[in-house]
């Protein structure tokens, strides 16, 4: 049976995903302490970048993983 998570489990990991938005807010998007939203509600939902750093794999149309593995299965598979 699966273990219920305590409210303590729940807090540290929201914290910890502000902390991690936060962060990024400031560092790569560069905003500045009065522009920020509130810390509450980086909780939910993703903050969208667009730079170089965040989407390496697509600017540089590199495929993922995924992707690359099922790809180089069918071309094995038509190979033979």
């Amino acid at each position: 049976m699966k273990e219920k998570r305590t409210r303590a489990y729940t807090r540290h990991q929201r914290e910890r995903i502000i902390k991690k938005k936060l962060s990024i807010l400031r560092n790569v998007l560069g905003y500045e302490e009065k522009y920020l939203p509130v810390a509450g509600k980086l909780n939910k939902g993703k903050i969208h970048c667009s730079c170089k750093m965040c989407r390496y794999e697509q600017f540089y149309g590199i495929p993922k993983p995924k992707h690359a593995a099922l790809s180089e299965a069918a071309n094995k598979y038509m190979d033979s």
